[in-house]
């Protein structure tokens, strides 16, 4: 049982995260990271970033692109494919779905807790 819940997410909450971010512009895996905590308040390792973004590659949701850097090794820019759009849209539906349900999990507690 846990004893801290102040950690405990959606599973695969980084996925959609991740899409919306490449919705408003193609971007490296540092400038995901760095928009991920910014943006959606989310802290992501980089190593569990990179695998979360290869797999969504692997299922075509999002494309890579190899650029040249001037100052190191080279760097990869990820965009959202059409299919990432639509998978994006079918997360936004669901988080829909579970907002209600968590909203009226809080709002019933709230009843109870004010009573006493």
């Amino acid at each position: 049982m846990r004893t801290n819940c102040s950690h405990v997410v959606v599973e695969n909450f980084f996925e959609p995260g991740i899409l919306y971010l490449l919705m408003k512009k193609p971007s490296y895996g540092y400038e995901i990271q760095k928009a991920l905590r910014s943006d959606c308040i989310c802290e992501m390792n980089i190593g569990n970033l990179y695998r979360c973004l290869s797999r969504m590659q692997k299922h075509g949701y999002i494309a890579r692109e190899s650029a040249k850097s001037e100052i190191g090794p080279q760097r990869y820019s990820y965009t959202i494919t059409t299919e990432g759009k639509a998978y994006l849209a079918t997360w936004i539906k669901s988080l829909k779905k579970q907002k209600k349900v968590i909203s009226l999990l809080v709002t019933n507690y709230q009843k109870i807790v004010c009573k006493k």
